[in-house]
């Protein structure tokens, strides 16, 4: 995700907010290490932290009460904390109910707010079930490999940061 922001404009893109689920032990600490320069101040920037809404490991059944605990977060982060005018989202823990969120409240014609989802980059063939889940809601959904958007038409291929072989 760092690689993604680091050339946003931060007079464009103001004021960046970072949300990052409660036990992601290593992504604050990415974030204060990254070595290139990022469009907000480190230090400083606002941080959220939500429920993952499924661990490693944890199975499908005791998920839906983990996964119903994170949205409850989402959707006061979405629609009353923060209320955002573009999510950029990439990952399925913390993503998908910030995601889907943000969705709601754009059919309830609450607050607009664009959501682009980035596949994994290790989806080749196949999307991710996060990509799946969030493929219809998206207003952007950003695939890295070829074959991907040749199944997904709609999707928007993205390969600068694949090495071209000569």
């Amino acid at each position: 995700m760092l690689h993604l922001i680091r050339n946003l404009d931060a007079t464009r893109y103001a004021p960046m907010i970072l949300v990052v689920a409660k036990t992601d032990t290593t992504s604050v600490r990415r974030v204060k290490a990254y070595p290139h320069n990022l469009p907000f101040d480190r230090d400083t920037v606002p941080t959220y932290f939500i429920p993952r809404s499924r661990e490693v490991g944890q199975s499908y059944w005791t998920s839906i009460l983990t996964t119903l605990y994170s949205f409850w977060f989402a959707f006061w982060l979405v629609g009353a904390q923060i209320q955002p005018d573009v999510i950029l989202v990439n990952g399925p823990g913390t993503c998908l109910p910030i995601a889907l969120s943000a969705f709601f409240f754009r059919i309830m014609g609450w607050k607009a707010s664009k959501t682009i989802f980035v596949e994994s980059f290790c989806r080749v063939s196949s999307l991710s079930l996060t990509g799946k889940l969030l493929f219809p809601v998206t207003d952007l959904f950003v695939v890295c490999w070829e074959e991907l958007e040749r199944k997904f038409p709609s999707t928007h291929l993205v390969t600068s940061f694949i090495p071209k072989r000569s």
